[in-house]
């Protein structure tokens, strides 16, 4: 005789769908600063298709759509300091402002009209953030980016069929440290998760953990501890709704590696993660270690990630099973649920 479980019925989480509209009036990544050159570039943000290009150093943001036909402008050029719509030729500023109609006389007015939709847009960490709505808080703080002392690696960006709640808690949960990254951020003989506490102030989650990190490397490990594990530890600052500040100490050293993660929404269901590894040691060490480490955890990350269902956290408390060690997962889901319930009530 087959064994009958218990079934309960599961809902779709209207929170989610408040989630993204929450979140627009924050700023979000879209693109590196350094990918954005000679031509323009498409991306997503929120469901929202944008266009990022170029122009004497200086970057513009705008929907990725001409307001003629529609045509993604991403697909033009840029030329003679001009965005070019792939369609019809007609030329933008940097403000959006319509300078060329081809198809019309010279002397013909140009519709108002015929300006692009802009986004607002700034370059910052060497990442090119938008915000879709008048920004009600500033771009998270990089404590060490202009510290003369520290070296700064830019990862490469990781897009995964996933909502960015799904990805940014993955980088929250030390459960899986030692299993899934077994000999690199932990080991399978030493799961126990270290006590912690989460101290929320606003929209700020502030805490800190000491792990038994392998000495795999002693390019990522900096430590004189003669043993096959060292002494870590890390003190995170997790902004919402998308960004981690992440300061590892290393056992009787002065030596301090950071990473700061951010994260695009860029749907409900796909989500880019931006990410620098920074430094104060070893100034010398080639950069390419440092991505590939990254790779190497985020590839073993993203298959896990991608595989959760639904594809973003769901925000009832009873949705998952939640237990003590997850307290940062449980602490940022209420943060997000909060967040929801203020933006209602300003609307």
């Amino acid at each position: 005789m087959g064994h009958r479980g218990r079934v309960r019925r599961v809902l779709a989480d209207p929170d989610l769908r408040s989630l993204c509209d929450a979140v627009r009036p924050f700023w979000h990544p879209v693109a590196w600063a350094a990918d954005v050159a000679d031509r323009p570039i498409s991306t997503e943000l929120l469901g929202t298709p944008l266009v990022i290009w170029r122009v004497e150093g200086r970057v513009a943001v705008a929907l990725d759509r001409c307001p003629h036909r529609g045509t993604k402008l991403s697909l033009g050029v840029v030329e003679d300091d001009e965005l070019v719509c792939p369609y019809h030729g007609w030329h933008f500023a940097l403000d959006g402002v319509c300078q060329a109609i081809p198809q019309v006389a010279d002397d013909s007015k140009i519709p108002v009209r015929a300006a692009l939709a802009m986004v607002d847009s700034i370059e910052r960490y060497g990442i090119v953030w938008a915000v879709l709505e008048e920004p009600i808080a500033p771009i998270p703080d990089f404590p060490e980016w202009d510290d003369p002392s520290y070296v700064h690696v830019p990862c490469r960006s990781y897009t995964w069929a996933a909502g960015a709640g799904r990805m940014l808690e993955n980088f929250t949960d030390f459960g899986h440290l030692g299993y899934l990254h077994d000999g690199l951020l932990g080991v399978r003989d030493e799961l126990v998760v270290p006590e912690h506490s989460v101290m929320t102030e606003g929209r700020v989650l502030s805490y800190e953990i000491q792990l038994a990190v392998p000495n795999t490397n002693d390019r990522f490990a900096v430590t004189d501890v003669a043993s096959e594990r060292g002494l870590q530890t890390n003190t995170y600052v997790l902004t919402l709704p998308f960004t981690i500040h992440l300061r590892c100490r290393y056992e009787d050293s002065d030596s301090y590696r950071t990473l700061f993660f951010v994260v695009q929404p860029r749907s409900h269901h796909e989500s880019t993660g931006y990410c620098f590894q920074s430094r104060n040691f070893d100034p010398d060490a080639d950069p390419a270690d440092f991505v590939d480490f990254q790779d190497l955890l985020a590839e073993q990350d993203r298959p896990i990630v991608e595989s959760q269902w639904p594809k973003d956290v769901p925000l009832g408390m009873t949705d998952e099973l939640q237990l003590g060690f997850d307290r940062v997962a449980i602490s940022y889901r209420r943060a997000l649920r909060r967040l929801i319930a203020g933006r209602a009530e300003t609307r």
